[in-house]
């Protein structure tokens, strides 16, 4: 028994011993790479400590790209930023985001850290797609975003949109949000994607009827596209045209709504 016991203690004595030296041998082995990092995270250390204190890495230039010629002031008023501020600390998605509320007529909005001491901002411009007719002409693009600047007379060679209700929130940067200017909006994609009008300009889609949407075309010639299925009816359109041609001269409108297309001559 008492050997029994002497025995186990030599052998965790010896297993003791093998521990110690596998622990000596990984931490010799360690040694350079330890002092290494250190070396690294002590430089590194040091480098960003000298980019937040140092004079270089202050803001000195903002460059507003796409938006024609801007003083400094200008460019830095726009971006809602200081000279002077430290470039590495600046927050850019912040500054993305504070341009995109001051300014929701740019659709996209990338802000660029250039060293040392620079500020670009790329911009990229909503489209606009048609100009809804209230008491003066706004245009809006294809997500129904109303869009800065408005008039009193329409906008050239852009679809009119009439009918439509005036929203509550009439801001720029308001998104419309009504089932008539979204039915409107809709019909002048799939009136796009046909090609049955390539030849020719829609000038307006009047939703003041939802249950009856009118086209007007070339600015005299009214198709009468009804409340639905107007892909299908485009098509009954094109056809029509391929025999009868679509001269203002001649024709007043075209009803679609029925089972027999309906020509009205002038």
């Amino acid at each position: 028994m008492r050997k029994s016991r002497i025995s186990r203690k030599s052998s965790d004595s010896q297993w003791s011993i093998r521990v110690v030296g596998l622990l000596r041998k990984t931490f010799l082995f360690s040694m350079p790479y330890l002092l290494s990092l250190t070396v690294v995270g002590v430089l590194f250390g040091g480098v960003i400590a000298y980019a937040v204190n140092s004079s270089t890495f202050q803001l000195k230039e903002v460059k507003i790209l796409n938006m024609g010629s801007m003083t400094r002031q200008q460019a830095f008023d726009f971006s809602e930023l200081q000279p002077g501020e430290n470039l590495i600390t600046l927050d850019l998605v912040n500054v993305q985001e504070v341009i995109k509320r001051r300014h929701p007529e740019f659709k996209e909005v990338q802000v660029r850290r250039i060293l040392p001491n620079r500020i670009e901002v790329l911009l990229k411009r909503r489209t606009p797609v048609a100009q809804m007719a209230y008491s003066r002409y706004v245009q809006v693009d294809r997500d129904l975003i109303l869009l800065p600047g408005s008039s009193a007379a329409p906008f050239r060679n852009l679809t009119i949109i009439q009918g439509a209700p005036k929203p509550a929130r009439f801001f720029v940067g308001e998104a419309l949000t009504d089932t008539a200017s979204k039915k409107a909006v809709r019909l002048m994609e799939i009136v796009k994607r046909s090609r049955v009008l390539q030849k020719h300009h829609l000038t307006k889609v009047d939703i003041t009827d939802v249950n009856n949407v009118l086209l007007f075309v070339d600015d005299s010639v009214e198709i009468r596209m009804g409340s639905a299925h107007f892909t299908e009816r485009l098509k009954i359109l094109d056809q029509t045209l391929r025999t009868v041609g679509l001269d203002p001269a001649k024709i007043r409108y075209i009803d679609l709504r029925f089972d027999d297309v309906v020509i009205g001559p002038r």
